[in-house]
């Protein structure tokens, strides 16, 4: 793994647990850090990155020429409310700092819900700029995701550079 790959995202390959042979999308893959990560230890799976800035898909694909050469990323210039998903062609879907789960996001989690197999686990991670706001972003993700009909399994906290980050673990349940 590359030095320059930050706290966070280690940590946050590392709570996922994916699986080498998982179907992972990501939400807000900007240069596509974590994609790399994830993809690292696949081996039959497969990773899809979305982004709304074309200019952050051009930088993930190239950060990840070989993984996308080799057929196991790839990376799509689009919003989640946007995207055509096939119904349960993901194992485990995750996004890092992404907004759209802090306001009203009804379609995007009703998309992952979809995409998701039975049993799917959703990552919604965030690192405040100052780990006094976690415990308001814990309660407000909670509270978009219970009302939008997932379960929030567990809510994990690391001791991430340069604060703190938290991750909220998520199921639907229809």
């Amino acid at each position: 793994m590359p030095d320059d790959v930050p706290d966070r995202f280690r940590w946050a390959v590392d709570v996922m647990q994916v699986r080498p042979t998982d179907r992972v999308l990501e939400v807000g893959s900007g240069r596509g850090v974590a994609a790399a990560l994830v993809a690292h230890g696949l081996d039959g799976g497969h990773v899809l990155g979305l982004d709304r800035s074309a200019t952050m898909t051009t930088a993930a694909l190239r950060r990840n020429q070989a993984h996308v050469a080799a057929g196991a990323v790839a990376f799509r210039t689009t919003s989640l409310a946007d995207v055509d998903l096939p119904p349960a062609s993901f194992d485990v879907a995750f996004a890092f700092n992404v907004s759209l789960f802090w306001t009203s996001p009804a379609r995007e989690l009703a998309v992952l819900a979809r995409a998701l197999v039975p049993g799917g686990r959703l990552f919604v991670f965030h690192q405040p700029p100052s780990p006094e706001k976690n415990p308001a972003v814990v309660e407000a993700a909670t509270r978009l995701l219970t009302g939008a009909g997932w379960t929030v399994l567990e809510t994990l906290v690391a001791d991430t550079s340069p604060v703190e980050s938290v991750c909220l673990v998520a199921r639907h349940e229809p």
